[in-house]
């Protein structure tokens, strides 16, 4: 006890630095979250950040390694974003989901999102220094609140960024083992004359399945087929063709000073009057939204077959990358 006493007494007026505990501070640490992924050939997607809850320490920084069109967004409390905006009477693509805002911290205040992949489908990463405790809970704008994540930022870390790292890998596999399983009993249902597909996802299990059917559906003249939205996540498409060329999803307006205005392409967003197919002309749903949505918003399309061949469909949202398409075959 002297000894202590007296480095308390002498230490100070020799001018030389004394502490009592840990001699320097933890030092900071990136920590990783995985943010969607995939099966090699996107018949099922992850729609989850994984894991969903990291804690972390005042100081460190989360990084998102996004696989998949997702986004990293962070309201402070404010209403979720809408996917669109209006303006001159046009509906564009909300430019506060689709372009970066924010700068790389953040205290608990303020809007911070990471914008979509620019180069999707090629995994990106983005990532924020959390400078003040709290727990801050955020969402992929694209997918909505059912895609949710939560940082929990406290003194000190309870885990490691390797463990936190592994443990989001094996939930990323559990939730794309769940959706392959899903996939493996998709069946659509047949009642009368009328066949339904659904067309589905799971929000416990994070996981969307971009298959209409695993296989051509085959239904005979006069059948009724009814697609419906079983996904909490995504909006679809039930396309038509009929050999015609498929535009681009996006259509991208240049504005001086300024990113790109974006918006559907007209084609996305029309819908057929008509409600029976002989496998001629275009027909389009128009965009169904996910379950659980306004009961305004579509959620169901269908279309009566009355003539024997073979028809092939996608979906205008899904087609470039993921490959959801779909054949019904009429006898």
């Amino acid at each position: 006890m002297r000894r202590v006493l007296l480095a308390l007494i002498v230490l100070p007026l020799l001018g030389l630095p004394f502490t009592i505990g840990p001699r320097t501070a933890a030092a900071a640490q990136t920590w990783t979250v995985l943010a969607g992924g995939n099966t090699k050939d996107w018949a099922v997607v992850s729609n989850a950040y994984h894991p969903r809850v990291v804690e972390i320490a005042v100081g460190d920084t989360v990084k998102w390694q996004v696989e998949g069109f997702h986004t990293v967004t962070f309201l402070s409390g404010a209403q979720p974003l809408a996917l669109e905006v209006e303006e001159g009477g046009k509906r564009y693509l909300n430019p506060q989901v689709f372009f970066p805002v924010g700068d790389a911290s953040y205290d608990g205040t303020g809007l911070r999102n990471s914008g979509v992949p620019k180069e999707f489908p090629k995994p990106s990463s983005y990532q924020l220094t959390f400078t003040k405790a709290g727990t801050y809970h955020y969402y992929c704008a694209i997918h909505g609140p059912a895609q949710a994540g939560t940082v929990v930022v406290g003194a000190r870390a309870r885990s490691t960024p390797a463990a936190v790292l592994a443990k989001g890998k094996a939930e990323q596999q559990a939730t794309l083992r769940a959706g392959q399983a899903a996939l493996a009993k998709l069946a659509a249902t047949r009642k009368g004359n009328e066949v339904v597909v659904p067309m589905i996802g799971d929000a416990r299990a994070g996981y969307s399945v971009f298959r209409y059917t695993r296989g051509p559906l085959t239904v005979k003249r006069g059948t009724t087929v009814t697609w419906v939205m079983k996904d909490p996540f995504e909006i679809h498409t039930v396309t038509f063709f009929a050999g015609a060329r498929q535009p681009e999803l996006i259509v991208a307006e240049p504005q001086p000073g300024g990113p790109p205005r974006l918006r559907f392409h007209e084609q996305v967003l029309m819908v057929s009057k008509t409600q029976t197919y002989d496998g001629r002309g275009m027909l389009n749903s128009g965009i169904l939204f996910p379950e659980g949505t306004p009961p305004m918003l579509p959620k169901r399309y269908s279309l009566t077959f009355t003539k024997p061949g073979r028809y092939e469909y996608v979906c205008q949202i899904h087609t470039p990358v993921e490959q959801m398409k779909g054949v019904i075959v009429v006898q």
